[in-house]
Order: structure tokens, then C-alpha cells, then sequence
């Protein structure tokens, strides 16, 4: 295994990015955190937290200088197709470029089983098809992203290996924690009773998979899902969630229901600018695919060691202390 000396790490002031700078840090590793605004980074004490945006090519090559590994977690989710394309793609080929022209041992990209679209009922394994709807500028900006990567880690030889994370939740998630636990005080509905599958994966889990695809021999060249295989019901994702917001009853919305009021939503989002496929997420967020984590267990003697009641237990600490 490769030993990593200095790392540096894109997207740094978010969650993912925040949490692998943490975990590196208490392992010895000297750490050069790239934040578009430093002042969000104050927290990560003991890293060398800059300023840079992963559009700007020549900072990237300067602030990757001396690194042995490159973690590349920047990433947008909103916005425009434009915007998803500058940062999502142009910004990846930024990164890789480089790592390469450094010398770094290795380059770890964050994808998303986004790239996948939305499936419904498949075993999704890393070799499934990756078909983004074309409303969705952040599944279509991950799978360019991650094209472009491979493109470039082919042409020139720079060991890379990609995780594709599902449902990252834990402390600090704005979204998969937060953002669903002030929905839930003001609005807990569950699709379709809550039958479907829900991928959620606790960060440090997701940090620990990270940290062996810096490290293992085996892991360049290969991609891998990082998510709960098997999933777990939405009634049991959300109900927790709930209980955390004092919410023992969920309003429950039958599929026909939902594709009713999805029709206007989408119309919305096409006025905006920013469409979104609400009525292909709803069917997804019903449907019962499992994203395998059969390669990250079989190659590299991963797989989740967090239950979710103890990922749970250990969000809610952190909802109830801000």
C-alpha cells in the first residue's frame, strides 16, 4: 500500500470534504484543504485551509504541489446546466490535470450513484448502465465528471480510483440530516406509505471506504458504490428522522397522488431554469433497486460497520446541540 504524506483535499468546507479533512488529520496526514470561502474552513484546525475554486486550472496545479494523494469532493447540486458544467466536468478535468502534474500517487474522485439515473427495482453494481434523466443537471454533470476523469487517468497513466456515495447523512449534512429533519417538524409525508428503498450510508463510513481507495493496491482503475446493500425502508430512514422532530404520525401520499401534483412542480422548474424530474424521483423514491457493494467488500474488505440506529443516534447529538 502507498502512504499518504499529504493530501490534498477539493470541496473541503462541506460535508464529505470536512469530515475526510478531520479523519486525515487524526491520522498523521498533513492536509492542504481547498475551500471557495476559507472563512468556512476555520473549524478544520490543524489543516492548511486556502482559498481556490477547481475552475481555475493554474491554482489548482499550485495548491496541488507536494501532495501524494488528491481527494477531488468539490461539487455543485444547483443551478444551471451552464454552471453544473463548468464546475461538475470542467472543474474534475482541473483536478486530475493536476495530480498528474505533480506527481501525486494517486487521485481519489467522488462521483455519486446519481450517474446511474433513477432506477427502480435493479441491483445497480458499478458496471450498470448510467443514464441520467435530462432534467437532471446533477446526475448528467457527475456522469460527464466522471467520464472526463477516466478519459484522462487513461491517456496519461494517473492512478484514480472513483467512489459513487448514495445517501451520505450524519453529523453536519445539510440535506440527508438536516434538511429532512426541518421537513419532517413541518411536513412528515412518506411516498407511497414508505415502502420503497432508502440508501443511506453514515460518513464515516463513506471516510473509511475513502481512505482505502487512497491506499490499496487494488483499488486504481476501479470504480465503487458506497451505500446500504441491503437498503433499508423509507418508513424507517424517515421515521427515525421524525422521531427526532417529535413526529410519530406521517402523513402517507399514494403514488397516483403524487404523480398528480408532480406535473405542476415540473412545470415550475422548467419556467426557473433548473428542471428537475420530479415525477421520475418520485417513481425512484417507490421502487426498490439496491446499489451492490459486492466489489468494495470482495477487493477491498469493505463494507459498513455503523448500524443505522447508531448513525442515528449520533445525528441526532448533533441536530439537538446547534
Amino acid at each position: 500500500m502507498i502512504s499518504i504524506r499529504r493530501a490534498l483535499v477539493t470541496g473541503a468546507n462541506g460535508f464529505i470534504g470536512g469530515a475526510l479533512t478531520q479523519r486525515l488529520l487524526t491520522e498523521g496526514v498533513a492536509v492542504r484543504a481547498i475551500c471557495r470561502d476559507p472563512q468556512k474552513g476555520r473549524y478544520l484546525a490543524g489543516a492548511e485551509v486556502v482559498g481556490g475554486d477547481v475552475q481555475d486550472a493554474e491554482a489548482m496545479r499550485r495548491l496541488a504541489a507536494d501532495c501524494d494523494v488528491v481527494f477531488h469532493v468539490a461539487a455543485i447540486s444547483g443551478g444551471t446546466a451552464p454552471v453544473h458544467y463548468r464546475v461538475n466536468v470542467g472543474g474534475s478535468e482541473n483536478v486530475a490535470a493536476a495530480a498528474l502534474a505533480v506527481g501525486a500517487a494517486r487521485l481519489v474522485h467522488v462521483s455519486s450513484v446519481a450517474v446511474y439515473g433513477l432506477p427502480l427495482d435493479d441491483p445497480v453494481f458499478e458496471s450498470h448502465p448510467q443514464i441520467p434523466s435530462v432534467r437532471d443537471f446533477y446526475g448528467q454533470s457527475k456522469m460527464l465528471g466522471e467520464a472526463a476523469v477516466w478519459r484522462f487517468a487513461r491517456r496519461s497513466g494517473l492512478p484514480t480510483t472513483v467512489i459513487r456515495p448514495a445517501y451520505v447523512y450524519g453529523p453536519r449534512s445539510n440535506f440527508w440530516s438536516l434538511a429532512l429533519y426541518n421537513l419532517a417538524k413541518r411536513l412528515p409525508a412518506l411516498p407511497d406509505f414508505g415502502t420503497g428503498g432508502a440508501h443511506p450510508i453514515y460518513i464515516d463510513d463513506l471516510i473509511d471506504l475513502m481512505l482505502i481507495l487512497a491506499t490499496h493496491p487494488a483499488a486504481p482503475g476501479q470504480a465503487f458504490n458506497a451505500s446500504a446493500d441491503p437498503p433499508v425502508p423509507w418508513r424507517e430512514y424517515l421515521g427515525m428522522i421524525g422521531a427526532m422532530a417529535g413526529r410519530s404520525n406521517w402523513i402517507t401520499l399514494p403514488t397516483r397522488t403524487l404523480a398528480t401534483i408532480a406535473r405542476p412542480i415540473e412545470e415550475l422548474y422548467r419556467l426557473s431554469g433548473t428542471p428537475e424530474d420530479v415525477s421520475g424521483t418520485l417513481r425512484y423514491l417507490t421502487g426498490h433497486c439496491t446499489y451492490r457493494i459486492d466489489k468494495a467488500r470482495d477487493l477491498l474488505d469493505w463494507q459498513p460497520r455503523i448500524s443505522l440506529a447508531d448513525g442515528m443516534a449520533a445525528t441526532e447529538r448533533w441536530l439537538k446541540s446547534k
